[in-house]
């Protein structure tokens, strides 16, 4: 019955259905064939339920901070300084976009506008050093990626909600796996650059211009200290976190460094209004399609397929990581996560494996995703930026989803990764 579903989903979004209707439009159909009129009784409140968690009011918050923080230029601001620390290294500005955009993740919580701030940002100054022009798209945009693996993270967000795990721990349990994928990705940029050696070096600057640029951009490096160290902290719930940290973002980017205009303000208003409606559609949807597999009681039927296999353990974790590879193909990431994460995550404590973990490596599946054609969100982005054929962006990003994959099985073969930190914390 799940592969019905599913079936029926993908066959309904080959037609260009906005993805919360047809996930809606899956769940009543099934209902009604399945459990009968009654099922269709339940729509309104489903629909309602789904998005009416206080948590999920940091959704639309953090949306906002990022969109702010963009359109304020920060994230050009953050470039700079880290540039006028290592740029005058081997592969010195690959280096500084990757750096800046660990440090963008952590104020944005977004793979796609950490992507498009970086396309920015990073992109002409490195074509005009001499940077291969795919490598550089490839590097943007995998380190665009690392926006929903170092918190805060809107897909750890979405986690949470539907596990009930705690938020904060997802975050924290982030924070050694992003950390390794950015030394994954400055040293395979440095290889790179290394040996193709075409780009022209950045001559080395002073300390006084390094630290001159550095205690102008103190004010942001606060943001990610106030927001996510508040959490665990227990100083304030994560939606309260987000309103902290759009009110820091205003007052930085208007007051602070006076970069964001009024104008500015409306469009980044706009545009995260019509990103937070499409995630919010996607999680009414979702609710709909949930309470009627739940109705179902399709975990239970999975858990005795799984049962009745005899699998080992890990190789149902590898054999879900090849799924989740494959629908990152088709499917954009917040679909993934709730079409998927309600029936994966009872199986995943019934087999003994800790949730935490999981949601780690399932988020790096998903930071995969978004660089996988045909459907990778980051790859759209790069190309609407930079104005080049996808394909392009394609070529120059294939060698990082390889880097990726490397990043995944180390978090498979070593959990501690993950949740060593949390245990430290004690969260």
């Amino acid at each position: 019955m799940a592969g019905g579903i599913l079936i029926g989903l993908l066959a309904f979004l080959v037609t260009g259905i906005p993805v919360g209707v047809g996930l809606a439009i899956v769940g009543l159909v099934s209902g009604y064939f399945v459990i009968g009129e009654s099922s269709l009784l339940g729509l309104p409140s489903s629909l309602f339920a789904g998005i009416t968690s206080f948590l999920l009011i940091a959704i639309p918050l953090f949306i906002l901070m990022s969109e702010i923080l963009r359109r304020g230029g920060v994230t050009e601001l953050l470039f700079e300084t880290i540039t006028r620390w290592v740029g005058h290294l081997p592969g010195g500005l690959a280096v500084s976009t990757v750096l800046t955009s660990a440090v963008g993740a952590s104020i944005t919580g977004s793979s796609v506008a950490n992507a498009a701030s970086m396309a920015i940002v990073a992109v002409p100054p490195m074509l005009e050093r001499g940077y291969e022009r795919r490598f550089t798209y490839g590097l943007v945009a995998a380190s665009g990626t690392l926006g929903i693996m170092i918190p805060p993270s809107i897909p750890m967000l979405l986690y949470g909600e539907i596990t009930e795990e705690s938020i904060g721990k997802l975050f924290i349990a982030g924070v050694i796996p992003g950390l390794l994928l950015t030394a994954m990705l400055v040293i395979y940029a440095v290889i790179v650059c290394v040996r193709g050696g075409v780009y022209q070096p950045i001559p080395k600057y002073s300390w006084s211009e390094r630290w001159k640029y550095t205690f102008r951009a103190l004010p942001a490096l606060l943001l990610p200290v106030i927001v996510v160290g508040g959490i665990y902290s227990g100083v304030f719930t994560p939606t309260e976190a987000a309103a902290i940290g759009v009110t820091y973002a205003l007052i930085l980017s208007m007051v602070v460094y006076r970069t964001l205009s009024w104008k500015d303000l409306i469009q980044a208003f706009r545009d995260s209004l019509i990103t937070s409606a499409m995630i919010l559609m996607i999680i009414a949807g979702s609710h709909v399609l949930g309470s009627v597999m739940t109705k179902m009681q399709l975990s239970q039927d999975l858990l005795r397929f799984v049962a009745d296999l005899d699998l080992s353990p890990w190789v149902f974790i590898v054999a879900t990581m090849v799924l989740l590879f494959f629908l990152g193909m088709i499917l954009e990431v917040i679909s993934i996560i709730f079409i998927v994460l309600p029936l994966l995550h009872p199986i995943i404590l019934e087999l003994g494996f800790d949730p935490i973990w999981y949601a780690v490596i399932f988020t790096l599946n998903m930071e995969i995703a978004l660089i996988t054609p045909p459907v990778g969100m980051v790859l759209y982005v790069m190309t609407g930026m930079v104005r080049r054929p996808i394909t392009e962006v394609i070529q120059g990003v294939l060698p990082f989803v390889g880097v990726l994959a490397v990043c995944l099985l180390f978090l498979i073969i070593f959990p501690q990764l993950s949740l060593w930190l949390p245990e430290v914390l004690r969260l």
